[in-house]
C-alpha cells in the first residue's frame, strides 16, 4: 500500500526554512517538491464554494480511477503487476509522476479563474466517463450474444445448438405432413418417454422414436408426427418435462449460423482490444485530471486557511505505513500554533475537508457532536490531504 501526502504549510516569507522544518519531522520519509503556479484568488464566496465542489471532484475522480482499473484488470484477466506496467501517466508510472508533477499550464491555463480551470477538468472528465460508458455497453452486449453462442455449444442437449448432432438422415425432410421432432429427455424419464410419448397426442406416428445422442444430463430422442399436432404435442411434453428443441434441418441456416458465431467471437476479441487499449491511454488523463483536483484543493484551502498575498509552501510527503501515524502527530504538534482558537467550531470551519460539514452543523438547529467528534479526528493545524495510490495492492 502507498500513500502520499500533500502538505501545505505557513512559508513566513523562506520557503526554504518551512522545507527544512517539515523535513526535520518527517524523519524517513520521502519529500518532494509539489509546486504550484500563482492563480487567480478571486473572492471569498468563491474560494468557499470551490473547496465544497472540489471535495466531491476529489472523491468522484478517485472513484473513476478506481473503475478504470478494475475494468482493465477484469477485461485483462491480469495480475496488479503486469497491470502496473500499462497504467502510464504522461509516459511515466504513477509514482513517477506523482513525484515529479507539475501543473499541466498548456492544458489547464492558470492566468483563468479558478471556476474555469474545475469547469475544464470536469468537462473533460464528463467526455470520459460517458465514453467508458458507452463502450461497456457495447462490450456487455456482444459479451451477452457470445454467451449465448457458447452456451449452444457447450451446454447440455436441451440448449446445445444439434448442428452436428442431428443430420439429414435423423430428418424427414420431403414430406407435406410429416415432420421428425427433437426432444430431450432427462435420463431419469428415459422409460417414461419410451412408454408413453405415442400417447402425448394423436397423429404421433407409432414406433417413431429414435436415440439420437446423450449426455450427462439429457438424451435426445427423434419422433415422427404430423405437422398439424406439433405445437400440441410440444405443450403435452413440457407439461411431462420432455423438451420438443426448436429445430428444423438446414443446412443452409446452420452454415449462416456457425458464420455468425465465429463473427461474433471476433466481434468481441477486437472489441475487448479495443477498449483496453482505450483505458491504457485515457488513463492518462483522468489520473492526471485527479492529482491536479488535489493540487486545487491544496490551493484553495491554503487561501483559506493562512489568508493572502499567498504566503506558503506546498509539499509532497510520501510515508511509510509503519511510522505515518507518529509522522503526522509529529507535524501536528510543531503546527499547533497555527491553532488561533480553541472553539472546536472554528477549528472545524478552518480546516479544508471540513468546511462543508460546518456550514450544514451551523445552519442546522439540531447539533450532532458524534459527527462533529469525526470531523474534528481528522483536523490538522495544517493544510493536508492523502493521495491514496492503493488499486494495485492485491492480486
Amino acid at each position: 500500500m502507498t500513500i502520499y501526502w500533500l502538505l501545505s504549510v505557513p512559508a513566513h516569507g523562506d520557503g526554504h526554512v518551512a522545507w527544512r522544518d517539515v523535513k526535520s519531522r518527517v524523519g524517513d520519509a520521502e519529500v518532494y517538491d509539489f509546486t504550484l503556479p500563482q492563480f487567480k484568488i478571486g473572492t471569498l464566496d468563491t474560494l468557499v464554494r470551490l473547496s465544497d465542489e472540489l471535495a466531491k471532484f476529489d472523491t468522484s475522480y478517485e472513484n473513476t480511477t478506481g473503475k478504470f482499473i478494475d475494468t482493465l484488470r477484469n477485461l485483462t484477466n491480469t495480475t496488479n503487476s503486469a497491470l502496473a506496467a500499462h497504467l502510464l501517466v504522461e509516459d511515466k508510472s504513477v509514482d513517477q509522476y506523482i513525484r515529479s508533477f507539475s501543473w499541466n499550464n498548456s492544458k489547464y491555463r492558470s492566468d483563468r479563474s479558478l471556476p474555469e480551470i474545475v469547469s475544464q477538468i470536469a468537462d473533460d472528465m464528463g467526455v470520459i466517463d460517458a465514453s467508458l460508458k458507452t463502450k461497456l455497453t457495447q462490450y456487455n452486449a456482444i459479451k451477452n450474444s457470445l454467451a449465448t453462442v457458447r452456451r449452444k455449444q457447450t451446454g447440455n442437449l436441451s440448449v446445445k445448438a444439434l448442428d452436428g448432432i442431428v443430420t439429414r438422415e435423423n430428418c424427414i425432410t420431403d414430406s407435406e405432413y410429416l415432420i421428425t421432432a427433437f426432444v430431450a429427455v432427462p435420463k431419469n424419464l428415459t422409460k417414461e418417454w419410451t412408454n408413453g410419448y405415442e400417447r402425448l397426442t394423436d397423429m404421433v406416428v407409432p414406433r417413431s422414436s429414435k436415440r439420437i445422442a446423450e449426455d450427462s444430463e439429457y438424451v435426445l430422442y427423434s419422433v415422427v408426427l404430423f405437422k398439424r399436432v406439433l405445437d400440441e404435442f410440444t405443450t403435452k411434453a413440457r407439461d411431462a418435462r420432455f423438451i420438443v428443441r426448436d429445430f428444423v434441418y438446414d443446412e443452409e441456416a446452420m452454415a449462416r449460423d456457425q458464420l455468425k458465431a465465429r463473427e461474433i467471437v471476433e466481434q468481441e476479441e477486437e472489441l475487448l482490444d479495443n477498449i483496453a487499449e482505450w483505458i491504457k491511454g485515457s488513463f492518462s488523463a483522468v489520473f492526471s485530471a485527479w492529482v491536479h483536483i488535489k493540487a486545487l484543493r491544496v490551493f484553495v484551502e491554503s487561501i483559506l486557511r493562512y489568508g493572502i498575498p499567498p504566503d506558503f509552501l506546498p509539499i509532497l510527503v510520501k510515508p511509510s505505513l509503519k511510522q505515518a501515524p507518529k509522522i503526522k502527530h509529529s507535524l501536528a504538534e510543531f503546527y499547533s500554533y497555527l491553532e488561533t482558537s480553541t472553539r472546536a467550531s472554528d477549528r472545524a470551519k478552518l480546516a479544508g475537508k471540513s468546511s462543508s460539514a460546518y456550514r450544514r452543523q451551523t445552519d442546522d438547529s439540531a447539533f450532532d457532536m458524534h459527527e462533529f467528534s469525526n470531523v474534528l479526528s481528522d483536523y490538522t493545524p495544517f493544510v493536508f490531504f492523502e493521495l491514496p495510490w492503493t488499486f494495485l495492492d492485491s492480486d
